[in-house]
């Protein structure tokens, strides 16, 4: 089976609200542009890939998906994602069967070669789920699925990390977890920020922007000091040096 990356895209105006300590709404918005390109070039440059589907109710995010050639699934509104997911799947559904790895755009350490590995475990045979949690294991940062049905109904929002292991196992899918220090870092806190400044990625333009934000202290609460990392979460991450620490396990 083929593999389709699917992509769903929050409306620009109304990401990151989290950050809005750090940074204003305009530049909300500018690093949500930037982390969705950096994404979509990293995905471009994966091999194993062959569809990429973003679906979203944006229509900057339809200008930016298109200008690249991309694939993508324009809604009347935003219903959130595992609304966004069931667009895609049955999208797909229509063309046949196929693999799918649905993550978000906010995965600014992303490399194409974290993907084309993931893609090389994923088994050939049987039903399969690979879920990469975020740092803190409560959300799900990559959900492969082998077919893309094997789990029909996503379970992201509250706990989604629990949630899809779950309906994995209730699935009877082959059930891995992914740990990998680049792809477990998403951009949502003030927090999840800190670590991303800790990376040298600075091919990246969502993190050149946010150096240069850090830089011109553009917003009065933006400045080191602003950042108070809560009690570290249950991790085997190490972040010292940005090298992806990579396993997966059978649960």
């Amino acid at each position: 089976m083929d593999i389709c990356a699917i992509v769903p895209v929050k409306n620009f105006h109304q990401a990151k609200s989290r950050l809005s300590v750090l940074l204003r709404k305009e530049q909300r918005a500018e690093l949500s542009q930037f982390l969705l390109q950096d994404t979509l070039n990293t995905l471009l440059l994966c091999r194993e890939l062959a569809k990429i589907i973003v679906v979203s109710s944006d229509p900057l995010v339809k200008e930016i998906t298109q200008n690249l050639g991309l694939e993508c699934l324009f809604q009347s509104q935003d219903k959130g994602v595992n609304s966004a997911v069931r667009c895609a799947d049955r999208f797909l559904s229509a063309k046949g069967s196929w693999v799918s790895i649905t993550l978000p755009c906010d995965l600014p350490l992303l490399l194409a070669k974290d993907i084309d590995d993931l893609c090389q475990v994923i088994p050939k045979e049987g039903n399969s789920v690979i879920i990469c949690p975020s740092y803190k294991f409560d959300g799900t940062n990559l959900l492969a699925r082998s077919p893309s049905d094997v789990i029909t109904d996503t379970r992201y929002d509250n706990d989604s990390f629990r949630g899809h292991l779950e309906a994995s196992i209730e699935a009877g899918a082959i059930t891995q977890v992914l740990l990998s220090n680049r792809l477990m870092i998403d951009l949502d806190t003030p927090e999840d920020l800190e670590l991303v400044l800790l990376e040298n990625a600075s091919s990246k333009k969502s993190i050149s922007y946010l150096w240069q934000m850090k830089k011109n202290h553009l917003h009065p609460s933006f400045s080191p000091a602003s950042i108070k990392p809560k009690t570290k979460a249950r991790t085997n991450l190490d972040t010292r040096d940005g090298s992806a620490s990579t396993s997966a396990r059978d649960v």
